[in-house]
């Protein structure tokens, strides 16, 4: 039973759930300034990260239909154009796409009921937040296809989350908590345009069009992920002016160091695919390192989870200094 359970989280990319838990983190220590319940920030966490996995598993169940495949000399199907270890459990044959569809549906019928309780619980403007989340995890694979991946998990990550969450915990909504989710979800949106842009010739071999492929060059591309992280950065300044949290906010700008070095490692990445940074102390976490070095893509990975950790360092102190200062 774990086994299956621990086997259906790695085809999930469980690896990629921080996102969700470190963004939720951040409006759970607001609401729990504002007297908010703290189990029910609990559920609707489990509801959240659900939704991701069945996000995760539905976009490599509609990628592995519409992708280019070939037939290697031992007859094994194979996709040629994406990065190593894309789809591998489909490959390797453990799964049925079938297995996939039924694992998606027990995803979403988890959060539906997750859902449900709390429009019973608190009340019906959360069947907006549901609705919201729904129609993102169905549409996702679509809309990754026109340039809109990033509009989706900035959705998903700024309003629909912090709104979501504050609303089932405090049983309202205000422009404070919209105000706060700017930066952390800007962080998010980072992670993904980190993603497609290593995935960049792949999208352009499979006729994928992102936000990314709208660039002529990789120097604007990383200019305009450069822009992106000042933004960032800068929307930090939300907080004092809606007041909520003091001068402790700006702590969070002790991550502009792994800023730049996320951007130094992209830009080595563009100049040559195969180079590898060294890894250093400050890198952490890179589980599993041993397992990506043997079956899937360590260029890809490495930066991957250099965004990714930046991401949740940014939105670990955030929460904190909610917690502790706000």
């Amino acid at each position: 039973m774990f086994s299956k359970l621990k086997f259906w989280l790695e085809c999930s990319r469980w690896y990629a759930l921080p996102m969700s838990v470190f963004s939720w983190f951040v409006v759970f220590s607001y609401a729990l300034q504002h007297d908010g319940n703290a189990l029910y920030g609990v559920i609707a966490l489990v509801g959240i990260c659900f939704s991701h996995l069945a996000t995760n598993l539905f976009d490599d169940f509609c990628d592995f239909n519409i992708l280019q495949k070939n037939i290697d000399h031992n007859n094994n199907i194979i996709l040629p154009n994406t990065q190593r270890g894309k789809c591998k459990y489909i490959l390797d044959g453990k799964v049925k796409l079938s297995e996939v569809l039924l694992t998606v549906g027990i995803y979403c019928f988890i959060s539906l009921l997750i859902g449900l309780f709390f429009y019973f619980a608190v009340g019906k403007t959360v069947l907006w937040f549901i609705l919201g989340g729904g129609l993102i995890v169905l549409f996702y694979s679509l809309l990754s296809n026109i340039c809109l991946s990033e509009l989706a998990v900035g959705l998903v990550f700024g309003p629909l989350m912090f709104g979501g969450v504050y609303y089932v915990m405090t049983g309202k909504l205000t422009p404070e908590v919209f105000a706060l989710s700017v930066a952390p979800m800007l962080f998010t949106v980072n992670l993904l345009f980190t993603d497609t842009f290593l995935d960049k010739d792949i999208d352009k071999k499979e006729g994928k069009r992102t936000l990314v492929s709208l660039f002529k060059t990789d120097e604007n591309v990383l200019n305009f992920q450069k822009g992106l992280l000042t933004v960032a950065y800068l929307s930090v300044l939300l907080i004092p002016i809606f007041d909520i949290s003091d001068w402790e906010v700006f702590f969070v700008f002790l991550t502009v160091p792994l800023a730049s070095d996320l951007l130094n490692s992209l830009k080595l990445y563009s100049e040559d695919k195969s180079v590898i940074p060294d890894k250093k102390w400050f890198h952490f976490p890179f589980e599993e390192w041993d397992d990506i070095k043997e079956n899937r893509s360590q260029t890809f990975m490495f930066r991957m989870y250099q965004a990714r950790n930046l991401m949740i360092y940014f939105a670990g102190i955030l929460s904190l200094t909610l917690w502790f200062g706000g």
